[in-house]
């Protein structure tokens, strides 16, 4: 019986990060990430999660409507989370 009582807690504590993590894996989209400079803007995001229409949108957003020119896009653990590696980098005003 105590064997068991131990084993108790683990179970949930086990449970709940698997409800984290499915939680965060659901709500994986695009947002703005750490800007290199005032020009040059980044959306971090996932391909799986969002689309090339979406990343437009947002990245008009970002510019106060004005249009986003496209500079390099590259996968960058440092700046974006796991779940959304592509480092997306753009300028405002074409």
């Amino acid at each position: 019986m105590a064997i068991d009582i131990l084993h108790r807690p683990r179970g949930r504590v086990r449970r709940g990060l698997c409800g984290v993590l499915v939680l965060s894996l659901a709500g994986c989209a695009a947002f703005e990430g750490p800007q290199p400079s005032d020009a040059v803007h980044t959306l971090c995001y996932t391909r799986l999660e969002t689309s090339a229409d979406q990343v437009r949108t947002l990245a008009q957003e970002a510019c106060n409507g004005a249009a986003p020119a496209y500079l390099a896009q590259e996968m960058d653990l440092s700046a974006c989370p796991i779940l959304v590696p592509e480092r997306l980098y753009f300028r405002c005003g074409g």
